[in-house]
């Protein structure tokens, strides 16, 4: 098992990662680069993404405290 760890600054801060490839992975530089850039651009998407009314927290109030219902 051979593993890459991997970084790219980015304006949304340092992203870390490492890929875990066999040993025999056949894998030329360019497509181990080609799946560090796709793995920070998933990453830049998920950070960057607005949120959904699904995702958005539901809020209860209590006493005129508004607390996020879990």
């Amino acid at each position: 098992m051979v593993k890459i760890d991997f970084d790219f600054d980015t304006p949304h801060g340092v992203f870390r990662d490492a890929l875990h490839l066999p040993d025999d992975h056949g894998f030329t530089e360019a497509e181990i680069q080609a799946m560090k850039e796709q793995r920070r651009d998933n990453w830049i998407a998920v950070v960057t993404a607005p949120p959904t009314p699904e995702s958005a927290p539901e809020y209860i109030e209590v006493g005129g405290v508004q607390y996020v219902r879990v």
